[in-house]
């Protein structure tokens, strides 16, 4: 009986495996598709959008239902449907990528229970990890482009899909608090990798690589390019690589990769060929704000194919106050790529091919 039993788990193994996909395009839609099929009329209203709807370009990082009108929460799905989602979300992301994603919505359910008073939050002002957005922009089920979005409180995550390949920009990550203090998540820092590895490159650089490097003692108050401000950085400054060691390189490449390698290997590595075909000269580094661990800053990361940018952002708090300072216990990231965000080049790539014999 015991060979029986083993016998059928192994063929039920095999009859729900996966299909081989030939792409990740493939394995993306295949997910995207069993989400949809578990969902009702209802919720498909909620979740699907065209591809060129509005909404596929338009997402914040705050949280909270008042500034969202397109895709389907996780606390209105059944367990089912949120396991597919799940399957859908880290389609397109290492598995970096998706701990990091996943982890930043569970610390949005510590932050929500150190809030003394959720009644007295405005309407529409949601916490926690049942409030982030799963949203569907076109038909996965066919060949033409499509793409998805997980947006929520410090998560903006934009895929595009298109010739069996997967796009991941902007990618928007932010985290608070930087480090958990207490409770079973205490020590965790999700994002503690993004800020070590730039205070040990800046702090290895000379004092004639950071005359080029520091732009401003002054922390800004936000990342620059944040939602909706794609295009708010078009010149490069700050020291370029090519004034860099070879160790100093190395660092930087490492604090790239940190950021890039959340992507689906097949995503990954053709934006990091771009950036290394830029060049050591084109590719700058620059900083705002204290360099000493413990300190809050601001840096940079630009060549003509990738932009990163690290902030430790407002105090929220103080600003009720009306005094305005960086808090090192508040991240936001972002990734993109310049002029090509939102899958562009590769769609261009797509529809020359689409229409090459016409």
């Amino acid at each position: 009986m015991r060979v029986l039993g083993l016998l059928a788990a192994v063929l039920g193994l095999a009859i729900n495996a996966p299909a081989h996909a030939d792409s990740v395009g493939e394995t993306c839609s295949t997910a995207a598709v069993a989400f949809l099929s578990a969902l009702s009329d209802e919720q498909t209203s909620k979740a699907v959008r065209a591809f060129d709807h509005e909404g596929r370009k338009k997402w914040t990082n705050l949280p909270g239902s008042r500034f969202r009108n397109e895709g389907l929460t996780f606390g209105d799905m059944t367990e089912t449907q949120r396991k597919l989602g799940h399957r859908l979300v880290q389609c397109g992301l290492s598995s970096q990528g998706y701990q990091k994603a996943t982890g930043i919505m569970r610390v949005d359910d510590y932050l929500f229970s150190k809030i003394e008073d959720p009644a007295q939050l405005p309407p529409g002002f949601d916490f926690g990890s049942g409030y982030y957005w799963l949203g569907i922009f076109g038909d996965p089920s066919g060949q033409a482009p499509w793409g998805w979005q997980l947006d929520g409180h410090h998560l903006g995550l934009n895929f595009t899909v298109a010739s069996g390949m997967v796009e991941v920009t902007p990618a928007f990550i932010g985290v608070q608090p930087n480090e958990v203090p207490d409770g079973p998540y205490a020590g965790w820092r999700i994002l503690g990798e993004e800020e070590d590895k730039a205070v040990a490159l800046v702090n290895s650089l000379t004092a004639t690589q950071r005359e080029q490097a520091v732009l401003s003692a002054t922390v800004p108050d936000e990342i620059f390019t944040g939602p909706e401000r794609g295009e708010a950085l078009t010149e490069i400054v700050g020291l370029p690589s090519s004034e860099l060691t070879d160790a100093q390189r190395a660092q930087l490449q490492h604090l790239i990769e940190e950021y890039v390698r959340n992507m689906e290997p097949d995503a990954a590595d053709p934006l990091l060929a771009r950036i290394a075909a830029d060049g050591p000269a084109a590719l700058h580094f620059a900083w705002m704000g204290g360099t000493a661990p413990g300190d809050a800053f601001y840096y940079r990361i630009h060549s003509p194919s990738v932009l990163i940018e690290f902030d430790h952002t407002l105090n929220l708090a103080r600003i009720r106050d009306d005094v305005r300072e960086p808090d090192v216990n508040h991240i936001h990231t972002v990734m993109r790529q310049p002029g090509q965000d939102y899958g562009a080049d590769l769609l261009r790539r797509h529809y020359e091919e689409s229409h090459a014999d016409d």
